[in-house]
């Protein structure tokens, strides 16, 4: 078992940290809950019974929990589809409520909690059993290059960007997974498109897991304690709509060279810069073929010039939209060290994210044979 962060006195040349959140380890909240009834229940229904019902009745039981667990997976992957149509219902079959509920869109649009650096968390809904369920479905994995330090602050860089950056939405603090949890006193923000927040209900999950808006103005009072004393390091999904229209199965097309301006902003704060790579993330989803001059493609790129987002077309395991079963490790390279410069030049802006381009691109070639030897060389 690897040391926690507050202990661990290694080098920057020693091996790499890994730390792992199997379904056994994250799963055990989901025991605590469902499993201990299902057994007692199975002891008391095969009393008298022989063995091989006993048996029956023990594969029934995993059965259920398997259920359980994709069931509490597609919620958790299709919450914004089902948050927009749990609102058009309320809207439509609950007339007394729908002066409420305009009065409730009307704040999701001009609520300032997205913008502040601060937002709206909730920590103990990091804690709620949906997360159990989440890591054993995908058995997930971190792997750290070097121990981080909660007394810096960080900009982590995820790649790549995928259908639903779900891995992200992991590693940025749920139990069992997320870099709070291996590093104490580090704390990890996500940032996200502003439109999230206009979806209603959904923005308010989004907030109370502590996710908050990626534009500049808003990455910035993340990043400065002069609004907020909560030392706070940030997590961007740096490719945006452009990667996830790239999101293919085994590939590695990053959107990256000409995305520099999170680069700007950890200089401007003195934030070391991060890179990760999250394998397989691709592969939760497959997309639609949408190779330039296809339908999709034009589909596609027709909702990002109007919305600045795009629409993609994918699909999952059945129509619900049930996640692809499968393993999930996200790499944490090592941290690059940044000198904070108020106002810096093209030339310092390249020169960080050089090292960050190689960085990445040393990782993703260090783990690609063991966690993904099926994928293709990184491209940008």
């Amino acid at each position: 078992t690897s040391p926690r962060a507050g202990r661990d006195t290694r080098s920057a040349s020693s091996p790499a940290v890994c730390i792992t959140a199997t379904g056994e380890q994250a799963g055990e909240l989901s025991r605590w809950y469902f499993r201990p009834l299902l057994v007692v229940g199975i002891r008391v229904a095969t009393v008298g019974f022989s063995d091989e019902w006993t048996a029956y009745l023990g594969r029934v039981s995993d059965f259920l929990q398997e259920t359980l667990t994709t069931a509490m997976v597609t919620v958790w992957a299709t919450s914004p589809l089902l948050a927009l149509l749990l609102y058009t219902f309320l809207m439509v079959y609950f007339k007394a409520l729908r002066t409420l509920l305009v009065v409730y869109l009307l704040f999701c649009f001009f609520d300032p909690r997205p913008y502040d650096g601060v937002g709206r968390r909730i920590s103990h809904i990091h804690k709620l059993p949906i997360w159990a369920h989440v890591n054993a479905y995908f058995q997930p994995k971190m792997v750290f290059e070097e121990p981080l330090d909660p007394r810096k602050k960080y900009v982590f860089g995820a790649h790549p960007h995928g259908v639903i950056s779900y891995v992200a939405q992991l590693i940025a603090g749920t139990t069992g997974l997320g870099i709070e949890s291996h590093f104490p006193g580090l704390v990890v923000r996500g940032v996200t498109m502003p439109a999230t927040f206009c979806i209603p209900l959904f923005r308010d999950y989004a907030l109370a897991m502590g996710c908050l808006s990626c534009d500049r103005n808003s990455i910035r009072r993340i990043l400065s304690d002069r609004h907020h004393k909560l030392h706070q390091s940030l997590l961007i999904v740096v490719g945006g709509a452009d990667e996830s229209m790239l999101a293919h199965e085994h590939s590695a097309d990053l959107v990256l060279l000409k995305r520099r301006g999170f680069v700007r902003e950890a200089i401007r704060a003195g934030c070391d810069l991060v890179p990760i790579y999250n394998f397989n993330e691709n592969s939760i989803y497959k997309l639609v073929p949408n190779h330039p001059g296809t339908l999709a493609h034009r589909f596609e790129m027709a909702i990002k010039s109007v919305c600045g987002f795009t629409v993609l077309l994918f699909y999952g395991r059945n129509f619900c939209f049930t996640p692809f079963k499968t393993q999930l490790t996200s790499v944490v390279g090592r941290p690059i060290r940044v000198q904070m410069n108020r106002d810096p030049s093209p030339e310092d802006i390249t020169h960080y994210h050089t090292l960050y381009v190689e960085e990445l691109s040393r990782i993703y070639a260090k783990y690609k044979p063991k966690y993904a030897p099926n994928d293709a060389d990184l491209r940008f």
